[in-house]
């Protein structure tokens, strides 16, 4: 699966290689971006069989996803999320496909207009099977590894292992 965050003022995109991705102002951050209202360390993103976490990092100015602040959440194709006041959208899509980082910048420019006038296209991906009832989510592919994603997500930014945000069957 290819990932990648496209920012919506034109910046170039940010593909999302690793399975765990922190992003923030400094430079010891996997992804560096240079604005005043991220944190040094502003979120994590996950990347996990074909499902792309976010968690916000106990931060001031927040993340937010579809306009909704968020401590974490699973991100869609096209899905907008907001670092503090940076935009970007979400591109998951197959690894042999082109992603927006790989297109020339005048392709890219004619996409980000598009998008602004609320034609973007919809970007394919492989998600994993999930249920939705009135207690939340549960995935069908189970990672049973100590370093998953759900493990990462459950404990809160500096604190113990026993500390536990979530709860996960």
């Amino acid at each position: 699966m290819k990932a990648e965050l496209v920012p919506e003022n034109g910046d170039p995109p940010i593909p999302i290689l690793k399975d765990v991705t922190v992003i923030g102002r400094r430079e010891f951050c996997d992804v560096q971006i240079d604005h005043d209202s991220l944190s040094k360390r502003h979120c994590v993103v996950i990347k996990t069989d074909g499902l792309l976490i976010i968690r916000d990092l106990a931060t001031t100015n927040g993340t937010k996803v579809k306009g909704q602040r968020i401590r974490w959440a699973a991100l869609l194709p096209d899905d907008r999320i907001t670092l503090g006041g940076y935009k970007l959208r979400v591109y998951l899509g197959p690894d042999d496909a082109a992603g927006p980082s790989e297109l020339p910048a005048a392709a890219r420019r004619r996409a980000a207009e598009s998008a602004a006038a609320g034609f973007s296209d919809p970007s394919p991906v492989d998600l994993p099977v999930v249920h939705a009832d009135s207690e939340g989510l549960e995935l069908i592919e189970e990672d049973s590894d100590d370093s998953s994603w759900r493990n990462l997500l459950s404990r809160k930014p500096g604190g113990d292992s026993d500390d536990v945000l979530i709860e996960l069957e």
